[in-house]
């Protein structure tokens, strides 16, 4: 009984896409490997072609069941994501001459800016913009007669 739960479970979750159900469950056969589960699927493509239309389908099975679903089937989950970066915020590294320990900044860094990402405190920075100043430079040529 468990399974056919969870089949009719998935069943509501793709809806009426049942090919996209086929390579879902294709996919977890396969290893979690989107190439392979499109081959066994599609035989007739190319490996090549397999591998992108692959991977465009799972990004289809993504959208329709969530990012973290397939996260957590890859083992990966918010705990995991969260102790990940608090640790990073605490990454020290050791002196070769000394073998002291010290604070790992460059390390430290990517994560405060990670954590202020998710906090809402810090942004990514601006892009910069061009200014043309070709117009400014003719005016001046023709001012000064250059």
């Amino acid at each position: 009984m468990p399974n056919e739960n969870k089949l009719a479970e998935l069943e509501k979750d793709f809806g009426d896409d049942l090919d996209l159900l086929s390579f879902y469950l294709c996919w977890l056969k396969n290893g979690m490997k989107a190439s392979l589960a499109y081959k066994e699927l599609h035989p007739e493509v190319t490996i090549g072609s397999s591998e992108v239309l692959g991977h465009r389908t799972l990004r289809r099975v993504k959208e329709k069941i969530g990012a973290e679903a397939i996260a957590n089937l890859y083992g990966l989950d918010i705990d995991m994501y969260m102790g990940q970066l608090r640790d990073g915020n605490k990454a020290e590294k050791r002196d070769q001459f000394s073998g002291e320990m010290y604070p790992d900044h460059a390390v430290r860094l990517k994560y405060h800016d990670k954590l202020g990402k998710l906090l809402g405190i810090e942004t990514d920075s601006p892009t910069n913009v061009q200014v043309n100043i070709a117009n400014v430079i003719q005016k001046q040529k023709e001012l000064y007669d250059i």
